[in-house]
């Protein structure tokens, strides 16, 4: 078995959580290292498990996302998921996955068993706010199979479904970026999709003109061929009109200042080493309610 080695990479949440809170982000990716392993040192295991931990809102996200991938899978193998089939296979994902938190099966294994914020730090998590969050995966699911998007697909062939909520990289100087368009297909071009289960937010279109790049890189696409749609389910009104994406340039540098402000704390680079002190807490206390590192930030 190999190695696992630590790396300095780079994602859009990753980098938006080292401008977030750096203390949170030393937590994350440093840290909670080796944690898995129940030999590591406490803090890395501790660490470790508070890294798992998610807020119901992207627990909710997780389960659109995941019921949308299965439905999108289906289609590409000419298999049609009915909408009622989709919302029941959410409604049991969400009861299942709630009572993985509610008996904190997350003790035994963090990776595959969930652990909801609101739980482990006992705020608001009663079953009307298991009712209303089931009515927005319910009420995105309704959006997505109006949205006419399943029908515009009847034509293509499954090597037009390019990737559905795969994880990959790409090279950009010499570090690996994440990329995980949320679905891209070849069709008079090359179209990224991204589901978003929240309100429009201001960095949304850097994220998926971070995706161009890959695309580039991936399929040898030209920018002018690749369209971006970012899908905000939960609004009433659901659009898929292509964005422009930003200036290539000015994706690029973002990306680089982003590698170079999480390099200039390291206290040893060739290693990928981080020491704490360099990575003071934020100052924005708003920030530290929400936090699921609270518990060991000091």
């Amino acid at each position: 078995m190999a190695v696992l080695k630590s790396e300095l990479t780079w994602s859009f949440s990753r980098n938006r959580l080292f401008g977030d809170c750096r203390r949170a982000y030393f937590y994350h990716y440093y840290a909670s290292w080796g944690g898995w392993d129940k030999f590591a040192p406490e803090l890395a295991r501790k660490a470790y498990m508070l890294r798992s931990i998610q807020s119901i809102d992207a627990w909710i996200g997780d389960i659109v996302h995941e019921i949308i991938k299965w439905v999108l899978e289906s289609r590409a193998r000419a298999e049609l998921i009915t909408y009622e089939q989709a919302t029941l296979k959410a409604k049991g994902l969400l009861l299942k996955t709630w009572e993985q938190s509610r008996a904190k099966l997350w003790q035994d294994n963090p990776k595959h068993n969930l652990n909801l914020f609101e739980h482990y730090y006992n705020r608001d998590s009663s079953r009307e706010v298991l009712g209303a969050k089931l009515e927005k995966v319910l009420t995105s699911l309704k959006n997505f199979y109006s949205c006419g998007l399943l029908e515009s697909l009847q034509s293509l062939s499954k090597e037009d479904f390019l990737s559905v909520d795969e994880l990959d990289t790409f090279d950009f100087q010499g570090v690996k970026v994440f990329a995980v368009p949320d679905f891209a297909l070849r069709s008079n071009g090359y179209s990224l999709y991204d589901w978003k289960t929240g309100k429009p937010g201001e960095n949304d279109l850097m994220q998926l003109s971070c995706y161009v790049l890959y695309a580039m890189a991936k399929w040898n696409a030209s920018a002018d061929a690749i369209k971006i749609i970012p899908v905000y389910l939960a609004d009433t009104s659901v659009s898929l009109v292509p964005k422009a994406p930003k200036p290539l340039d000015e994706v690029r540098d973002y990306i680089q200042k982003g590698i170079q402000d999480m390099r200039a704390c390291l206290s040893n680079e060739a290693e990928n080493k981080a020491d704490i002190v360099n990575f003071p807490r934020t100052e924005e206390a708003w920030r530290c309610r929400n936090c699921k590192f609270q518990e060991i930030c000091v």
